[in-house]
């Protein structure tokens, strides 16, 4: 785990400065604080921060050059099954990945990516014959961005040491409008014009100086025999191959118990951590995590945080927020891996089982729209639930919630129904709060996933917005803040396809969402691990919006002044939103406000990179 960088000039005669060399891999040390270096070739520079994880010898530092320094390999990630890709590699020097990696891309090119199980983003560079291929993995578990123009091409694991790479850039309205939608930025535009994200699956290829994108992967459409058991269990357990120490995330909900059930049986002195509000029960679910550590006897680490030790990271956290990033978990995960980090250095996750189990409530209200009682009784009493207050911050409120949002789009087609409950923010409510209108690309992603033959299309457009551009993303970024690496054994290629291809009633029938998991899994954990209603990662924004950080909000981040000065939102309509957070029905004004904060606090941060004048 680690952070790259690089740039290749089309044009001859051409470097980058030292000071931006230094820029640059100052931007990237957070992601790799062990080791930062670089190394130009004629045409291409390589930047790498290392997070040593394996064979931490200073012989798999990197850019990892072959000894005439001809070629080069910048790699962030794993690469799982390494050990058994050796096997056919002569005279290796490193008992690490990255040597793998090298010689296997050497020999084979592209054609050995599908051999790789991990996750990754990489740039190999041959000088020989002038050929420069960056590769991001099947899921988009690593970020990679870019950015190219008639001189160059510039690419790079987070924004902030690309910028550095290629100057000052626009603001993408666009990206903007997508974000206020959903509380974050998907699909290939980025909050800046110009940068774009490399999709999961996608590999760039620069030959005789013509740029080519194109996909290197695609789930294929066929059921495996392979036991789920079985392949979770292999899964996991070559992810606790590693040269540090590891542990595990354990919420007490199905998914991360599971992985630290089936990490126990592998590894006897696991380590397991959980988060949780000391002053906040609705909030807290510890009880659940410390369940499961008993049952398991994990070596069980509880942070029951007050609220205060939740504020004072709030300005931290937010001044670590590479591209605009709403998802207001993110800050627990920001602080469950500093917390985390000083016990371990690698930590396996539940993420992606939602979203290949059909595990969310949206998942369930999907299914039950379908079932003509709900569809017609639920929508029937919108009068009542008008007079009762909603809100995330009571588990009655939250019901309450869910019935008006339920109601509403249960009227919907099936892709706008499914939108509906993924955005934060109607597309009207947008364009009322933007002066300058934009387009939300994440529409025609939703598009392609109902219109195509084949996957299930909410599980499809989970793994492509969801997944990729939420979960993934807030595992990253706030992992990587601390020097955490984070491994997902869900998203093992083999379980994906495997999920992928499942028959609906596998995932989720009248009774229970992630079926399969249950029946195949349930005599690993007690039994109300599976019998405990769903409960997401959330943090209690109303609350604190109205209290604690009201004052700031006021003052600072959504100030008037502030927000006219800027002339990109509609003052009046932030705040109506302000107004809404004190009455005893504010909806989703608490998530709307929150990022409104985030993003005001990134623009902040990156006025330096924002051209203000394209």
């Amino acid at each position: 785990m680690c952070g790259i960088a690089g740039i290749y000039f089309l044009r001859d005669n051409q470097s980058v400065k030292t000071d931006t060399i230094q820029k640059t891999l100052s931007a990237l040390q957070h992601r790799g604080p062990d080791y930062q270096s670089h190394f130009a070739f004629d045409k291409c520079t390589l930047f790498h921060a290392r997070l040593s994880i394996l064979d931490l010898s200073s012989a798999s530092n990197q850019p990892f050059l072959n000894e005439q320094k001809q070629k080069g390999l910048v790699f962030n990630g794993e690469i799982f099954n390494y050990r058994d890709l050796k096997q056919n590699l002569n005279e290796l020097k490193t008992s690490g990945d990255v040597e793998v990696l090298f010689n296997l891309f050497d020999k084979e090119n592209t054609t050995c990516l599908n051999r790789l199980n991990g996750f990754f983003s990489f740039a190999f560079f041959n000088s020989i014959n002038d050929e420069l291929h960056v590769v991001r993995d099947r899921f988009g578990v690593k970020p990679l961005y870019y950015y190219k123009d008639e001189e160059k091409i510039a690419f790079a694991s987070e924004l902030k040491p690309l910028l550095h790479l290629i100057g000052r850039q626009p603001l993408n309205h666009n990206a903007l409008n997508t974000y206020l939608r959903l509380n974050y930025i998907s699909g290939k535009e980025t909050i800046f014009k110009n940068v774009f994200r490399l999709l999961p699956g996608e590999l760039i290829e620069v030959k005789n100086k013509q740029i080519n994108i194109r996909r290197w992967y695609d789930i294929p459409q066929q059921k495996t025999e392979s036991s789920i058991q079985d392949v979770l269990s292999d899964a996991v357990k070559i992810r606790l191959n590693a040269d540090v120490p590891v542990g595990s995330f354990l919420s007490g909900g199905i998914d991360s118990s599971i992985i630290s059930a089936i990490a126990k049986q592998h590894h006897n002195n696991i380590h397991t951590f959980s988060i949780g509000f000391a002053d906040e029960p609705y909030f807290d679910e510890t009880r659940y995590a410390e369940m499961v550590a008993k049952h398991i006897n994990s070596n069980h680490h509880v942070f029951k945080l007050q609220n205060t030790d939740f504020l004072n990271n709030i300005h931290p956290f937010l001044n670590s927020i590479d591209e605009p990033f709403a998802d207001s978990s993110a800050l627990n995960v920001y602080i469950l891996s500093k917390y985390t980090k000083q016990h371990v250095k690698v930590a396996l996750s539940g993420d992606g089982a939602d979203e290949l189990f059909m595990g969310y409530n949206k998942h369930r209200a999907e299914y039950l729209s379908n079932k003509f009682i709900y569809k017609n009784l639920v929508p029937a009493f919108s009068p009542v639930y008008d007079l009762v207050q909603g809100s995330r911050n009571s588990k009655f409120g939250n019901k309450i919630r869910q019935l008006k949002r339920f109601a509403e789009a249960v009227k919907l087609k099936p892709q706008e129904r499914f939108m509906s409950w993924a955005c934060i923010s109607s597309q009207s409510e947008v364009d009322a709060l933007l002066k300058l209108s934009g387009k939300s690309e994440f529409d025609s992603i939703f598009h392609e996933s109902f219109s195509q033959q084949g996957f299930n299309p909410v599980n499809d457009a989970d793994l492509k917005i969801v997944l990729a551009d939420d979960m993934l993303v807030k595992a990253d970024r706030m992992s990587m803040q601390h020097g955490l690496e984070i491994r997902n054994p869900f998203l093992d290629y083999r379980i994906v396809e495997m999920a992928m291809n499942l028959p609906m009633h596998q995932k989720i029938n009248g009774n229970h969402q992630k079926v399969i998991l249950r029946n195949n899994f349930k005599h690993l954990l007690p039994e109300t691990i599976f019998t405990r209603s769903k409960k997401g990662f959330e943090l209690p924004l109303w609350k604190w919006l109205k209290k604690e950080l009201n004052s700031e909000m006021n003052t600072n981040w959504l100030s008037e002044q502030k927000i006219k000065e800027q002339g990109i939102f509609h003052y009046e309509i932030v705040q109506q939103l302000k107004n809404k957070l004190q009455t005893n029905n504010p909806g989703d004004a608490p998530a709307q406000i929150w990022a409104l904060i985030v993003f005001n606090s990134w623009l902040d941060n990156y006025k330096a990179f924002i051209n203000h004048n394209p």
